[in-house]
């Protein structure tokens, strides 16, 4: 499942004492209206994107929003809009992931040891043992 990163849109409540909500209008490329895909909310002043709002399909391209505060009727407000330059999508998946044996490889020696690791180093160095190395393959 690809990981996108989500986004809150917010807006300042409408001061009318009839609004029992507010509807959510978008729109991809731009040039939102009262015709565009909506959903309805209920008396809140902000949502998550993709999260809360089910029938919001992210999107490639920039998005335009438009928001309408919602009487007891159902008459709905002039809408205040929003032009989000932004991608609502993700980047296509990297193709033919593959790990090669490689015949080659090279050596390195260990960093020093630290000062508590003198006594381990000593120990080897008496039983005149060579450090110890590790392969990384190239």
């Amino acid at each position: 499942m690809a990981k996108m990163k989500k986004r809150r849109l917010s807006w300042k409540a409408s001061h009318s004492s009839q609004v029992v909500g507010y509807k959510l209008y978008w729109s991809v490329g731009g040039g939102v209206g009262y015709n565009s895909n909506c959903v309805r909310l209920n008396n809140v002043t902000e949502v998550v994107l993709p999260d809360d709002v089910a029938s919001f399909t992210p999107a490639n391209g920039p998005i335009e929003f438009g928001i309408t505060a919602i009487d007891e009727l159902g008459n709905e407000s002039d809408m205040v809009t929003l032009y989000a330059p932004y991608q609502f999508s993700v980047p296509e998946t990297p193709q033919d992931l593959k790990m090669e044996t490689m015949k080659e490889f090279f050596a390195f020696q260990e960093p020093e040891p630290a000062a508590e690791d003198a006594e381990a180093v000593t120990s080897a160095t008496e039983e005149n043992e060579p450090p110890a190395r590790k392969l990384q393959f190239v």
